[in-house]
């Protein structure tokens, strides 16, 4: 259980507007140590108004704090992203974050506050217009513009605001970005003085890195969609099919640099088109978006951005890259290095750029701009690891033509570029090779005891929502990350060690107690029999149940498996002793209540339950074969009433022993259009299953001869809500 820590109003405020100096200065909530002793005196202050966090973080009577982003945490604190304006004027570069308990009491803080502006800054009337600005901007960048085009501009923006200089000056500037398209694509990030229209700095923000039809390229191997994988999510309206789908739109750019028509296709095959050793990068573009806004949507109940994903393909001529420009994906056809750049980590790796942007928006140069490639990175090997189960640590592998990849998460300076660690950094360094630090750390957290890919994302993922802004720096960034391990419960003493070994030097947020749940819940009477249904269970987040089933000696094909309800449960099994969090034979710790565990041998088997978020009616069933077993028994399940949502599961389980000459399962009725999954030891997705007849309506069935004894999994995933939907499970035996 974490200690509550109080901020002081009083206290606080003394102390941070005490510390005035002769410019405006950058403090930090978390080094200031006036600050943490504020908090040490534990006095009860709700901060839940903005005035009050204003008042909190000693502003003046010129300054204010809007509410920029609100996130409640699985552990029911809740965190605010707060965005600084002096004189009604938006205060850039850094963020103030508060995170609280429910009752609005403080119990940490991130990010930045600065002070003492007004030595700097007395008026705030600019004296150019924005649109001045924007042009300045423009003109600047056209004199270091080596290109045969004149560039085209879109996404174009000219914010008036405060921003610190490089010398520490709090200037009155308009902040300008526009894209500009050439031989090369581009997207300026100038800090235009709103006095003089001086440009005070400048630098690149182009972060870079149901049908059917081929993919792949010569490197992967060609596969199809509908067979090798699953469909690809579009819209038909009579025989024209178009990449559109809930999530995603693929647009085919026709080798130009501007345009945005939606590709459509004769139903149901798109062969459009092969290039560069690829088979279509439009069907990888289109089928790849929607799995990586499915683990973010599986994982996070978010979507990785506000809008709708656009993925642009095909761009320009021999184009070796792929970009973010703050709106839309896009990828080239590489060339000479490259395949075309339509891989599910590249894919991954901009649109979790597009993530950033819309959380921490860490700022792409600098120490902070490695943290966003990082980041980037790492969420391309976790979609890997979504999709496919494992992931290989290579960034840009599939689409790197000849032996090796673009970077070795692994071992970073294997690219003979980059850095593992943080004492390597220069500055000016290409942030693709400083991001070698943080991908370092993220292998390594991956691969420790206890640990995979999806349990380290989840960390970077709660750090970069909730405690990383614009300007946050390596070591801050690193006690971001350790707040967020702590806030999921997860072994903090695991990840300092892999920050340590980068060369970070981090700490939780001080007066945290963090560490998980060693001591499971006793058993009790809660046996198991063979093959009966414990059903209803439920927990809240933290908690857990505990079970037990006696296994005679000679019994056979073991196991253990959880389905249904809500939430999330995770399963651990353990021979002889009750499982815990770091002590188990088997823990498949998964998203959802989909899991299942075998046995090996007669002995007493301990199952545990734990709510890695609060879940409820999850049905567990415990089973084994034994020799002295009755003649299996004919099997005729019915489950009505089922609503699902688009794209959304509902989830069964059959148990089926030895014996059966057949296994039929069929929905049918209601409303809506449901399609049923099966598959045998594991759950169904979207693209792994034994079997799905994916038909129109509610009226499906799935039949196996001579079924294999085991678990058999039944998933019905809404292609549309459905709702009145009836499950009926039928084995015969032999």
């Amino acid at each position: 259980m974490n200690k509550i820590h109080k901020f002081t109003l009083s206290a606080l405020s003394l102390c941070v507007m005490a510390s005035v100096g002769q410019a405006a200065e950058r403090k930090s909530l978390r080094d200031n140590s006036n600050l943490q002793s504020a908090i040490a005196q534990q006095q009860s202050v709700p901060v839940s108004l903005a005035a009050n966090v204003s008042q909190l973080v000693g502003l003046s009577s010129e300054e204010s704090l809007k509410p920029r982003k609100t996130y409640t945490n699985d552990n029911g604190t809740v965190t605010t992203r707060y965005q600084q304006f002096f004189k009604g004027i938006p205060v850039i570069g850094d963020d103030i974050i508060i995170t609280s308990n429910a009752g609005g009491v403080s119990n940490f803080a991130h990010g930045a506050v600065l002070q003492n502006i007004a030595l700097d800054i007395n008026d705030v009337t600019p004296k150019i217009s924005g649109k001045r600005a924007l042009s300045i901007a423009k003109g600047h960048q056209q004199m270091s513009l080596v290109s045969s085009q004149a560039p085209v501009y879109e996404n174009e923006t000219s914010e008036l605001a405060i921003w610190q200089d490089p010398d520490g000056i709090a200037r009155l500037v308009y902040s300008v970005s526009f894209v500009a398209h050439a031989d090369q694509p581009s997207r300026p990030q100038m800090f235009i003085d709103a006095k003089t229209g001086e440009v005070i700095h400048s630098y690149d923000n182009l972060q870079t890195a149901n049908g059917t039809g081929p993919g792949g390229n010569q490197k992967t191997g060609r596969y199809v969609y509908g067979t090798d994988f699953g469909y690809l999510d579009v819209a038909q309206s009579g025989s024209t099919c178009s990449m559109t789908s809930s999530n995603v739109d693929t647009i085919n750019m026709n080798n130009s640099t501007s345009g945005d028509s939606i590709h459509s296709f004769t139903c149901p095959e798109n062969t459009v088109k092969e290039i560069n050793g690829a088979y279509s990068p439009l069907n990888d573009g289109h089928y790849f978006g929607n799995v990586v806004f499915n683990m973010f949507s599986d994982w996070f109940n978010a979507a990785p951005l506000t809008q709708k994903l656009r993925v642009r393909v095909h761009y320009g001529n021999n184009y070796e890259n792929a970009f973010w420009d703050g709106q839309q994906m896009t990828f080239g056809d590489g060339a000479s290095t490259f395949y075309p750049l339509v891989s599910l980590d590249v894919m991954a790796h901009e649109v979790s750029h597009g993530f950033t942007q819309q959380n921490s928006n860490l700022v792409y140069s600098g120490k902070s701009g490695g943290l966003n490639e990082s980041y980037s990175d790492m969420s391309g090997e976790a979609a890997e690891y979504y999709m496919n189960g494992s992931n290989d640590f290579l960034v840009g592998e599939q689409i790197f033509k000849g032996n090796g990849a673009l970077r070795y998460m692994n071992n970073p300076p294997q690219d003979n570029k980059s850095i593992d660690h943080q004492s390597d950094f220069s500055s000016g360094m290409d942030v693709h090779h400083s991001s070698g630090v943080y991908n370092k750390a993220f292998y390594l957290l991956a691969t420790t005891s206890g640990w995979d890919t999806k349990k380290a994302f989840e960390v970077y993922t709660q750090a970069n929502r909730n405690y990383w802004t614009s300007n946050t720096n390596w070591n801050d960034a690193g006690d971001g990350v350790l707040d967020a391990a702590c806030d999921l419960g997860y072994e903090v003493n695991d990840v300092q060690a892999t920050l340590v070994a980068v060369g970070v030097n981090s700490n939780v947020s001080p007066g945290r107690e963090c560490g998980q749940d060693d001591d499971p819940t006793d058993p009790g009477d809660n046996d198991l029999e063979n093959g009966v249904p414990m059903t209803g269970l439920a927990a809240s987040t933290g908690s857990d149940l505990g079970f037990v089933m006696a296994v005679p000696d000679g019994a056979s094909n073991i196991q253990f498996a959880i389905s249904g309800g809500s939430g999330d449960a995770d399963l651990y099994v353990k021979k002889g002793s009750m499982p815990t969090d770091s002590s188990y034979d088997c823990r498949p710790y998964r998203n959802g209540n989909n899991e299942s565990c075998t046995g090996n041998g007669g002995g007493t088997y301990y199952v545990r339950l734990k709510a890695y978020s609060s879940f409820s009616n999850v049905t567990l069933v415990g089973s084994y074969d034994d020799s002295s077993d009755p003649v299996p028994q004919p099997i005729d399940r019915t489950i009505s009433n089922i609503s699902v949502a688009q794209n959304s599961w509902a989830n069964y389980t059959q148990v089926l022993g030895e014996g059966y000459s057949n296994l039929t399962v069929t929905i049918t009725g209601g409303s809506g259009d449901a399609d049923l999954y099966v598959r045998r030891g594991s759950a169904p997705t979207s693209s792994s299953y034994d079997c799905r007849p994916y038909k129109w309506g509610n009226e499906e069935v799935c039949t196996f001869s001579a079924p294999q004894s085991g678990t058999w999994y039944i998933g019905i995933r809404g292609y549309n809500a459905s709702s009145g939907v009836t499950l009926r499970i039928e084995a015969t035996p032999q």
